[in-house]
């Protein structure tokens, strides 16, 4: 028994340590307190579709957070309303989870879009200094060339002289 309150309390402070899984507790996702509440109660996806006029597939990415298929901002924001109604949730909770899960989204976009930039600043400099590189062996070797050709020239004169 104590080995046991022992590993939640270490099971508890892991979780407190991890910032995102804290951040997850303070705003869950908007879908999965749809999804859960429209389980508890009993109903199918077909089922809300019916009561929100609304299509089953709609119902589906709203749970599941999946913004893409659905036709923007505002609808969903009215979706949502109308979903948290219709099952008596908070909507107001409801809509801050929304906002806040874009924002988080929104971050994460941020610091994709950096790395990607970075990426490609690397790449671009590894292309110039190759272009450099490339550049400086041909005009070596055209300068190796015209020096050849020069050393060349005299030793040609000397033959046609001699002829």
């Amino acid at each position: 028994m104590t080995d046991q309150h022992i590993q939640t309390e270490s099971e508890k402070d892991s979780e407190q340590l991890d910032p995102a899984n804290s951040e997850q507790e303070l705003w869950p996702s908007p879908g999965k307190i749809l999804k859960k509440l429209r389980e508890e109660l009993g109903y199918s996806p077909q089922k809300v579709s019916q009561s929100l006029y609304i299509t089953a597939h709609y119902v589906v990415a709203l749970e599941n957070d999946n913004y893409s298929k659905l036709p923007g901002h505002t609808f969903i924001k009215g979706y949502y309303r109308a979903y948290a109604e219709f099952l008596g949730a908070d909507t107001e909770q409801v809509l801050n989870c929304y906002l806040k899960h874009l924002e988080n989204s929104a971050e994460q976009d941020t610091q994709e879009a950096q790395a990607d930039e970075i990426k490609n600043r690397k790449k671009s400099i590894l292309w110039v200094s190759v272009v450099i590189v490339l550049i400086g062996v041909v005009v070596g070797g055209v300068w190796m060339m015209s020096e050849a050709n020069a050393l060349s020239i005299p030793a040609t004169l000397e033959e046609t002289n001699e002829q």
